[in-house]
């Protein structure tokens, strides 16, 4: 936007300088100086009043910028974005992979009555072989550490399988085959809430607590409740609409998104925290990152509006997050931040993509835009100051086109020099 002001403010200044030195000329030779000195002096107008540093004024530092923020890990796609980001008012963070590691583990088993812990994992973790959803990745890599623990413990005791399902020695349901994942058949998975599929002949379900009272499960309000409240995710898993169990899955807040908040906010942009975890679970996620302001229960398609509901009169929001589901939600922000680790198609959507995964990479990348308005500002502010304090002087025949010639190149040099010091720019951390 500065840019498209300058080349404007240029559109008006060509042709006022050109009639300046015309009138220079007029002047003089109407005043007798004879027609050289009259020429001379619209010489030295023209040439003083070269644009060259109005025209470097912008690129210049927007190309120091672009380079010092490679060399911080902040890779900017599109150079508008480094300089609409100064301007943010609100960033709107997703939770899972940004604010958190994106490595959510499994942290609590609950079985229900007669159910063994090891029965409700293989059920999981087979229901979840289905979906590409983290935490689903999560409950089978959790079901492949425990099974090779087990091997390793046991290398020459493996029980039989069992035909069909039963009940084992401490009477617990038990699965057929007692390790490895059975196979599944017309899975339906419900982004957002978890997913449907057909085991051994059996209807099961396997999703959020508010997924399954959907469907006609009875599940226990307060220890689900205890474990939101500690930020936890609860898997619900049932068989024909019957509680199975449930699992609890936590994924650890990234160590500088705490601080990065607290940085955020005393620049003055108000963060507010998606996700699509139930009231008590983002609450207490929030509350670890020190955010006042969250959206629980956020469906991944609505990811998008919700962005754009910020966008109130002259407000400029931002995005940072990294799954597929945030593709559409960073490209309907004014400025949008990847992380690295996240998937190819969030990179791509993404303004910036922060090779650091962390969000005081976005904290320098709006320190970096602001200081580089800065510089573009005092650029313009120096190619000016040549323009107006030269001008007269000319005009005035108190400058020959020589001594013009090595002002103009002067100031050209002092808008390159002044960008270039943008090079001393250091991150927070």
């Amino acid at each position: 936007e500065i840019q498209k002001l300058a080349d404007r403010i240029s559109a008006l200044f060509v042709p006022a300088v050109v009639s300046i030195a015309l009138l220079t000329f007029v002047v003089w030779w109407m005043m007798g100086s004879g027609f050289s000195t009259a020429l001379i002096n619209a010489v030295a107008v023209l040439v003083i009043s070269c644009p060259c540093a109005l025209g470097l004024a912008t690129p210049t530092a927007l190309v120091v910028a672009t380079g010092r923020a490679a060399q911080a890990g902040i890779l900017i796609k599109d150079a508008n974005a480094l300089e609409r980001a100064h301007q943010l008012s609100v960033l709107v963070v997703d939770k899972t992979g940004t604010l958190t590691e994106g490595r959510p583990v499994v942290t609590d088993i609950l079985p229900a009555s007669g159910v063994s812990e090891a029965g409700l994992l293989q059920i999981a973790a087979s229901l979840a072989q289905g979906s590409t959803h983290p935490l689903s990745r999560s409950l089978i890599e959790f079901f492949n550490n425990q099974e090779g623990a087990k091997e390793d413990s046991s290398a020459n005791a493996t029980p039989p399988p069992l035909q069909g399902e039963g009940r084992g020695e401490d009477g617990c349901i038990l699965a057929r085959g007692q390790s490895g994942l059975k196979p599944t058949s017309n899975l339906r998975e419900i982004p957002g809430f978890g997913l449907q599929a057909e085991m051994e002949g059996w209807d099961y379900l396997l999703g959020s607590p508010t997924f399954a009272r959907q469907q006609g499960v009875t599940i226990a309000e307060q220890p689900v409740l205890g474990l939101q409240q500690q930020g936890k995710t609860v898997i619900v898993i049932a068989r024909a609409n019957t509680l199975l169990g449930c699992i609890a899955i936590a994924d650890q807040l990234r160590p500088g998104s705490r601080a990065a908040v607290a940085k955020l906010t005393d620049l003055g942009i108000r963060v507010v925290m998606l996700s699509g975890d139930n009231q008590a679970t983002a609450e207490a996620i929030a509350h670890q990152a020190g955010i006042t302001e969250f959206r629980a229960e956020v469906l991944p398609q609505d990811k998008a509006a919700q962005v754009e509901s910020f966008k109130i009169g002259d407000v400029m929001v931002g995005m940072a997050g990294d799954g597929i589901n945030d593709a559409p939600a960073l490209a309907a922000a004014d400025v949008s931040f990847a992380m690295k680790s996240g998937s190819d198609i969030a990179i791509e959507a993404a303004d910036i993509t922060l090779m650091q995964s962390d969000l005081l990479s976005v904290v320098d990348a709006v320190s970096l835009s602001r200081a580089t308005l800065r510089k573009i500002r005092q650029n313009l502010f120096f190619a000016f100051a040549y323009n107006v304090l030269g001008i007269p002087l000319a005009a005035a025949g108190m400058l020959n086109p020589v001594i013009a010639g090595a002002a103009m190149a002067l100031s050209s040099v002092t808008v390159v020099s002044n960008a270039l010091l943008l090079k001393r720019w250091k991150t927070i951390r």
